[in-house]
């Protein structure tokens, strides 16, 4: 017998017949629980390879590994136990994994007979971990999966909630911290006494329309997307936002007398290479006369590549007007200025923009410090200092000098480079054996981290020379 014993709302979860289960619920009500007994469920029936992938290494291990798996399943359920690679090997033949998207080439090639992504809300990327890792690996025989969360704000979780009206093979559930009948009732109204009400709102209630740590709080799509009224504009502006695996976004924005802004169109596309952007770019400017278009400094090479194919851009260069505020901080207290004042409306057709307003957030802090500056959560942001050698199938060679194409040696093995340049000024530390933003992700011990969250525990994996 399981050691286990599920509740109502558990229960029509893992019974519910549909092949894809998008699950929303508030803190304890058992998402990590029913994510492993449905996992179990789809094993015990039929042979084959089950995996639950984790928004990082750590967090799968701790939530179900030693608090999971290895408690609740009775041994001679088990064949084997692989505690390295934390993998169960079941007595009828099933194999059940517990994976991470921190390197989502490693998912790849796969023939899953059932997935669940846990905390799918937090995952970095996640539409390129779906489309070009995960969902592949279901094809072969038809699997199903769950994708379980609590809310955070209206990102591609939320999206995903609501592809039960497009798709019939989706089916969502949504349930509160109060639907678990085994936390006391009065314990949940006291947590509610002591959080602000949009948190609570949002991690016990499971509520999508919140979201704590949002930085623009004051958008809304109720009072700052509307159609455009009929108004001829004084002058039009544009800027871009170069990305490669993060969207590459370009907002074409119309200015009347009152210095009202009117964004009227943009570019949203993940992959985009210069040449491609250009003409798209080409596209949306149409036979406006732009009075400019701005594009971070840090991107000299494309503003460069941009103009010689007959895009100009200007560099904008990161300085705040107070010296004690980051530039980034700084132009989001101006946009917050701006469309506080209702001087700022967004285009229904834009949005992937909209959506970008509603789920842009501050970064959580680290170190509980009370006086630690706020951030916005940023992706692919970390890097190595430009003069850090990197091994190559050319050699080692300074990273600044990698280029579009090469192979790099990596704990995972050789990967190719999809796309290489400088990613600007950052702040940089001297750990000894290397100099890298404080935000860097490395291997260790205890999973991928961040290099300034290291602790005495933490030992860093060194790559071994590959055989050539």
């Amino acid at each position: 017998m399981l050691k286990v014993k599920l509740h109502s709302g558990q229960t029509e979860v893992v019974n519910d017949p549909h092949r894809f289960k998008v699950v929303c619920a508030g803190r304890r009500w058992g998402k990590s629980l029913v994510s492993r007994m449905a996992l179990l469920k789809w094993a015990s029936e039929k042979e084959g390879l089950y995996w639950i992938v984790s928004p990082t290494f750590q967090q799968g291990k701790d939530i179900h590994w030693f608090q999971g798996f290895r408690l609740e399943i009775p041994k001679l359920y088990i064949k084997r136990v692989n505690e390295a690679d934390l993998t169960l090997d079941l007595s009828n033949g099933s194999r059940i994994q517990l994976k991470s998207a921190e390197n989502p080439d490693r998912l790849k090639g796969v023939k899953l007979n059932g997935l669940i992504v846990d905390e799918i809300a937090t995952m970095r990327d996640w539409d390129w971990v779906w489309q070009e890792a995960l969902r592949p690996t279901l094809t072969d025989f038809s699997a199903p999966a769950m994708f379980i969360s609590s809310p955070k704000g209206y990102n591609h979780f939320y999206e995903l909630f609501l592809k039960e009206n497009q798709d019939p093979q989706f089916k969502s559930f949504k349930f509160t911290s109060y639907d678990n009948p085994f936390i006391p009732t009065e314990e949940l109204d006291s947590a509610r006494l002591t959080l602000t009400e949009d948190y609570f709102a949002q991690e016990y209630l499971a509520e999508f329309k919140t979201y704590t740590g949002l930085v623009y709080k004051c958008f809304s799509r109720l009072m700052h997307v509307k159609e455009l009224p009929d108004f001829k504009p004084i002058y039009y502006i544009r800027g871009l936002d170069k990305g490669f695996r993060n969207p590459t976004a370009c907002a074409l924005i119309a200015v009347d007398k009152d210095d009202v802004w009117y964004m009227i169109d943009e570019v949203y596309e993940t992959g985009l290479t210069n040449p491609p952007l250009a003409e798209l770019l080409k596209q949306q400017r149409g036979e406006l006369q732009l009075e400019y278009s701005t594009m971070d400094s840090a991107h000299a090479s494309d503003i460069q590549d941009l103009q010689d194919l007959g895009e100009d851009f200007l560099p904008v260069r990161k300085q705040s007007g107070e010296k004690s505020e980051s530039y980034v901080r700084y132009k989001i207290q101006k946009l917050t200025e701006r469309i506080k004042s209702g001087k700022f409306i967004v285009d229904p057709s834009c949005e992937h923009i909209v959506a970008e307003f509603e789920r842009y957030r501050w970064k959580e802090k680290r170190s509980g410090d009370a006086n630690e500056s706020e951030v916005p959560e940023k992706a692919n942001d970390h890097c190595f200092t430009g003069d850090t050698m990197v091994l190559t199938k050319r050699g080692s060679i300074p990273i600044r000098t990698v280029v579009v194409g090469d192979f790099v040696w990596s704990p995972f093995g050789w990967n190719k480079v999809y796309r290489a340049g400088c990613s600007g000024i950052r702040v940089v530390k001297d750990y000894g054996v290397f100099r890298c933003t404080p935000d860097h992700r490395i291997p260790t011990s205890n999973g991928i981290k961040e290099v300034d969250s290291l602790g005495d525990s933490d030992m860093i994996f060194v790559c071994q020379k590959p055989h050539t």
